[in-house]
Formats: C-alpha cells, structure tokens, sequence
C-alpha cells in the first residue's frame, strides 16, 4: 500500500486485481516522504515485467492492509483529506486468479518456509505457517475443492467497507476497465502515471473465461462469500461458452 504525501493520496492494496502492478506504478511518482510498504522482488516464474522497487518509511504498516487499519494508523486528518485509492473485480474472476495465483506459489513457500525453520528452529509461528502451507496442498488439489474450502480471509471485503458495510473509498478502479480507470486517475492527480506493468500475471494458463471453471453449486457459493461486493459493485456472473 501507499501513503503519498507529495500527492495527497492512499493507495489500498486489495488482493488479485492487478494491485501490485497498480502499485509499482503508482510508486515512481512519489517523494521521499510517502510511506511504500515492501513488494516481493521480481520472479520471472510470475511477473512478465522486470521491476525494482524499494520501500521506505513504512515501519507499523503493512501490504495488504485493511482500509480501517490505515486510517487508524494515519489518522482522521490526513485519511479525510487525501484520496483514497483502491481496485474492485469481478468475484468469480478474482476466485480464479486466486487459486492459480495459490497453486503456483504453495511449493516454493513450503520451501521457504522449512527453510525458515532450520533458521530459527524455536520460533512457534514457523511450524504453524508450515501447516497452514501443509494444509493447502489438499485445497489446493482441484479447483472444486478450492471453492469448497475457500477462505473467507481472501475475500477483498475489508479493503472496500468501513465497520457498518460502506464504502470507504473515494475511488474504485475496475479491473475489467483498468486502462480507462487509470486515464481517469491521471487527471484527478494532475501528473501522467506511465505505463502500467504487468506483475504476478503468468500463473493463470489459458486465460479461458472464468465462467467456464464453476458448475451451479460453485457459483452459487462464490455468490454467497462475497454478497456485499457483488450488490455494492454491480457484478454479474457472465456465461460465455468457448
């Protein structure tokens, strides 16, 4: 996420919207003051573009951090005077995204994980993230088991509302119309933004239309995980047979 002093605005990061590539560019405009929290360094296995970035001033706050926790942290005068930035998808799309996003990364973040332990063999919270890792190579065997098992956390929910279910937001860009969102971005900042990069894209094969991954009881129980978004947002499951 980002806090930019130099630009008067927070950009927060919601999860498998094309956020971190929002980010990136969003982050070569601002000073020495903003706040950017760390990214992952660039990974040929997932990102099409080369990048580099650095973080800075981002001590107590965090990637993907809930729009409540921001302004908590910044607090009312700079959250009520600065442009609050954020990306909204279609649910079903996202859910997708989100199982080849968590297929692709499991095995490298058990590695990493057995790998953090030999370090620091006493640490308790090693082993739980080990089994939390364990755990996903059973939901993550089929996408119907995916559905069946997903994650209420992965929702993007926290990242839209306040405590009473509204917006929170000033502007929400629309994954399925990023171009245009971001042309209209460019002109409530006054600056041009450049191009946008294309980061963490490579783990979804195919690209076939998301329609065409769910039977009537998976779609159904998307529907049901993320009610509020889709009645806030308009979404729709679109069928397109291919």
């Amino acid at each position: 996420m980002i806090v930019s002093h130099r630009h008067r605005f927070i950009f927060i990061k919601s999860a498998k919207t094309a956020s971190t590539s929002v980010e990136l560019m969003l982050s070569k405009i601002c000073g020495p003051d903003d706040i950017l929290t760390p990214l992952a360094p660039f990974d040929d296995r997932f990102d099409a573009d080369y990048y580099e970035y650095q973080p800075r001033n981002c001590e107590g706050f965090q990637n993907h951090m809930s729009a409540i926790a921001i302004k908590n942290k910044v607090g009312e005068v700079v959250w009520n005077q600065y442009l609050k930035i954020t990306i909204v998808r279609n649910p079903w799309d996202m859910v997708v995204s989100r199982y080849y996003w968590e297929k692709a990364r499991l095995w490298p973040s058990i590695g990493k994980n057995v790998a953090n332990i030999m370090r620091e063999p006493f640490a308790i919270v090693r082993y739980k993230r080990l089994l939390h890792r364990i755990k996903l190579i059973f939901v993550l065997s089929s996408f119907s088991n995916f559905i069946r098992y997903f994650d209420k956390t992965w929702t993007n929910s926290r990242f839209y509302f306040d405590e009473e279910g509204k917006p929170i937001c000033d502007v929400y860009l629309r994954f399925e119309n990023l171009n245009k969102g971001i042309n209209d971005l460019e002109k409530m900042l006054g600056i041009q933004l450049g191009d946008l990069p294309r980061l963490k894209s490579k783990p979804r094969k195919g690209k076939k239309h998301y329609s065409q991954y769910f039977n009537k009881q998976q779609k159904e129980r998307v529907e049901k995980l993320f009610k509020h978004e889709i009645e806030v947002f308009g979404y729709t499951f679109e069928q397109v047979n291919q």
